[in-house]
């Protein structure tokens, strides 16, 4: 009897299973397009997967790579979407002398934080701004926000100072 009464059960819930995968037939004509939802481009926010936020980011790597990875100098660099920010922190030998460079493409000012201290506003016009780390703490905390109205790609990349 027990055997029968799992049977019955699997069965029921297969049933059930296969009414809930069948599609829906055509909609009456009086019926009203649905909205937009997520998966559909018109609700894509501006410049997050589109060909321009993938150029955005082209042109920062492109400005950041005037120093090969492979370089003795070259210690690390990234890029984010603005709206995202920087939130990264830096394992470096501590007391030596490192240099930052961030550049921001899009639209607006992002702010960079470095070791807990704001440092000169970027503008997101494609031009590098650069920070002298003098003394390095062992990790050093990093982040970039955007200000209001902020948008585009941002990139940092810390090279160490020789000499």
């Amino acid at each position: 009897m027990r055997a029968y009464l799992l049977t019955g059960a699997a069965l029921g819930l297969l049933s059930v299973g296969a009414v809930g995968c069948t599609e829906p037939g055509p909609a009456p004509a009086s019926a009203k397009p649905a909205p937009p939802t997520a998966s559909t481009p018109a609700a894509t926010p501006p410049g997050r997967g589109t060909a321009a936020a993938a150029a955005q980011e082209k042109r920062v790597k492109d400005v950041l790579d005037t120093i090969s990875p492979d370089a003795p100098e070259f210690v690390e660099s990234g890029v984010e979407r603005v709206e995202d920010g920087v939130h990264h922190r830096s394992r470096l030998t501590k007391g030596s002398a490192y240099q930052l460079a961030v550049v921001c493409v899009g639209e607006g000012t992002v702010v960079p934080v470095v070791g807990g201290e704001e440092t000169e506003a970027v503008p997101c016009d494609g031009v590098t701004v650069t920070h002298r780390i003098a003394s390095a703490p062992a990790e050093l905390p990093l982040a970039v926000e955007g200000r209001a109205g902020a948008s585009g790609a941002v990139g940092w990349r810390v090279v160490a100072v020789t000499g």
